[in-house]
């Protein structure tokens, strides 16, 4: 657990559930030698309540092209990203005109940072020319000068109305990293090419085109809606063939890498993050060889690794099977509705790429043909409604020619890279066409719009946003079993009855008594059993809602001092809600740690709290080990110090006349202080630490 981890982030349950794996193809092949493609579909369970903390760099272009709306769009699109972000996530500004500036470095989102931030957004100025690589060169800086980077999400975001055109350094040279950088065109000036590339060059990074007269707002809030939900990090999808029942000839994962390890005949995708609710789909193409019997061969094993909250998961090996019989049709074999929509997918992007390149007239006889190809879909498959959309208004942008250089091959190239990703990516205007879209990027499409309409509202936090977050779809029910049991009949004998156990014959009569007897026995164990731990419960839950118990009421960092200490003031409340007992707390030790190693005892002697009252017990000063102080010294220069509370105490009180009871309650939580700054302790922290029963 680092500095910056999620302030009420859920604990890790199930971690190796958070992906879902699921295969589609034809569920028979011919014995003869033949080509099957396999389609599998990777989609994020994962709750954002998982997620990590983002560091976001915003690299504004405010050159002289920006004067007047378009700066102001900015700057509310801008001031929308502070109000969302969380006191978790870190926000850095730079802007660019003819050189770049570093409004400000990386900040925790707290109220006063949320204050100050807005207040120099609203001073942005437009001047002079366009750099776009020293931008970009500067946001990248602010990343790699990091101290605490261990665990969060970084990204940049890239905004241009213009074309590079000043600075010796090309941008789309620009080396940034494993970094997503997603790139905003913003009117009908800028140079999409060149954004294009910059994106394309990032990790997971996509092309965003934003046509005159809609506002940034939309656009960025979709960015946002992904960044502030990934919990799946680094996730890979390694495919193995199997020797003598199949051969991988080709991987399809769209523009995401790709390695290849022909010992063992294996091919690892690695698509970085990943945002909740998102999906990935991969083609892989196999060649089956003649075989001359029929069978039930597994053709590919699939398997995910990923990791979540530092942790590595690995999804259960998925066995894909495809039978091989005399009767499966041959190479004109109809492929399953999902598989033919995703291949229509493909072949649509690969069409717009092409149309990205050519003239109007060619690019508008390329659309037309790559149309009707749709038409033989299915419409009952969300995608290939968008996709007539999509081609539909892609068309239109053709003419007259002018257009299409302005606004068509923007809006192509936004698609493609949309497409190769499989990522939501705005293509002109951000509500017409949604590819990808994830249900917090729908939520917060319509918070943009309202805050766009009055920049003064409140809006939700990102807890809100989430409260009701719909539970991801069921996993899709498993194939049917392909193993038929058989009977044999003897001629001339009857038929065997069968039972639960077995077949049935007077000879097995006497076993049938002793399996019945044993039955009993274990029914009468198991209710003997279900009787105890019922009883066991009831007598924890009528004692766990009034058991005495320690909480935090109040912390305060002081001024760190000279290098030897941190003054801490904290106060701890012993709670007795009991209306008829005194409690007793035993003597404790709390022990105040940091990065792991034990700064701080906290004792305290035995006590007693009368019935329904508490007891503030207050603590001074923690004294620091030289050690600690590199730890100490990131901490401060992040802004957010965390130390961790630990220890237990025996509380008793008397029931009755005679009968005492007696619980031992544990604290542990970690409280993390604003600092520099104000020194108070996060809400959030405060109100969860607490004791409980152990």
């Amino acid at each position: 657990m680092n500095d910056d981890e999620a302030a009420g982030r859920k604990p890790l349950g199930n971690g190796e559930k958070l992906v879902r794996l699921v295969p589609y193809s034809n569920k028979k092949a011919p014995l003869e030698v033949n080509m099957q493609q396999v389609m599998l579909e990777l989609t994020d369970a994962s709750s954002t309540g998982y997620r990590s903390g983002l560091d976001l760099v915003a690299v504004l272009d405010v050159s002289g092209s920006m004067a007047g709306k378009k700066l102001q769009d900015t700057k509310i699109a801008m001031q929308f990203i502070i109000k969302k972000l969380s006191p978790i996530d870190r926000l850095s500004i730079v802007s660019f005109s003819t050189t770049a500036k570093r409004v400000c470095r990386l900040h925790f989102m707290t109220e006063d940072r949320q204050v100050e931030l807005e207040r120099l957004v609203n001073e942005l100025e437009d001047d002079n020319l366009t750099n776009i690589s020293d931008g970009l060169l500067t946001g990248r800086q602010v990343l790699d000068g990091r101290r605490l980077s261990g665990g969060r999400v970084a990204s940049i975001i890239l905004m241009s109305d213009g074309g590079h055109n000043i600075g010796s350094v090309r941008p789309e040279t620009v080396d940034v990293g494993n970094v997503a950088v997603y790139t905003f065109g913003f009117g009908d000036d800028h140079n999409p090419r060149v954004l294009d590339m910059v994106a394309k060059n990032s990790q997971g990074g996509t092309f965003n085109y934003v046509k005159d007269g809609v506002a940034l707002s939309g656009p960025f809030s979709q960015i946002l809606g992904g960044l502030l939900s990934v919990v799946v990090r680094d996730l890979k999808l390694t495919v193995r063939q199997q020797p003598g029942d199949s051969k991988i000839e080709k991987v399809d994962p769209g523009s995401y890498p790709q390695t290849q390890d022909a010992a063992a005949g294996s091919v690892t995708v690695s698509f970085g993050d990943l945002y909740s609710r998102e999906v990935r789909k991969v083609m892989v193409d196999l060649l089956l060889p003649a075989v001359d019997r029929e069978y039930d061969p597994t053709v590919v094993i699939a398997q995910c690794s990923y990791s979540v909250q530092g942790k590595p998961f690995l999804t259960p090996p998925l066995r894909c099977s495809i039978s091989r019989t005399r009767t499966a049709a041959g190479p004109d074999a109809i492929k399953p509705t999902e598989v033919k929509t995703e291949l229509a997918r493909r072949d649509h992007a690969d069409l717009i790429g092409e149309a990205s390149t050519m003239d109007p007239v060619g690019a508008r006889d390329k659309l037309e043909g790559g149309r009707k190809a749709l038409d033989n879909l299915e419409e009952s498959n969300p995608m290939v409604g968008i996709l007539k959309t999509e081609a539909d208004q892609l068309r239109k942008l053709t003419e007259p020619p002018n257009l299409y250089d302005t606004q068509g091959r923007p809006y192509a190239r936004s698609s493609k890279t949309s497409h190769d990703r499989q990522r939501m990516a705005s293509r002109g205007d951000v509500q017409d066409v949604r590819p990808f879209a994830t249900p917090l990027m729908d939520k917060y499409l319509e918070q943009a719009k309202k805050f766009q309409e009055d920049p003064t509202m409140p809006l939700p936090s990102l807890d809100d946003d989430v409260r009701d977050e719909e539970e991801p779809p069921p996993m899709p029910p498993p194939p049917e079993d392909k193993e038929r049991v058989t009977e044999t009949l003897v001629a001339g004998q009857p038929r065997v009855p069968r039972t639960w156990w077995g077949e049935y014959s007077p000879q097995h009569r006497a076993t049938s008594r002793r399996a019945w007897v044993m039955v009993i026995l274990c029914t009468v164990l198991a209710i003997i059993v279900v009787v105890t731990i019922a009883a066991v419960l009831s007598v924890y839950l009528i004692y766990k809602p009034n058991t005495p118990y320690l909480a935090v009421s109040d912390a305060q960092l002081g001024q760190f001092q000279g290098g030897q200490y941190l003054q801490v003031s904290i106060t701890i409340l012993a709670n007795n809600l009991k209306s008829k007992a005194d409690a007793t707390f035993s003597s404790f030790e709390l022990a105040m740690g940091f990065h792991g190693d034990e700064v701080a005892l906290l004792r305290s002697e035995p006590f007693v709290v009368p019935r329904q009252s508490s007891l503030p017990l207050h603590f001074n000063v923690v004294a620091l080990e030289p050690a600690g102080m590199r730890d100490m010294d990131e901490s401060l220069d992040a802004g957010l110090v965390p130390l961790d509370l630990s220890g237990k105490t025996r509380t008793r009180w008397r029931v009755g006349i005679f009968q005492k009871r007696q619980f031992w309650t544990r604290i542990s939580c970690r409280l993390r202080f604003f600092f520099p700054g104000n020194g108070t302790v996060m809400p959030t922290d405060r109100d969860r630490c607490r004791s409980r029963l152990t």
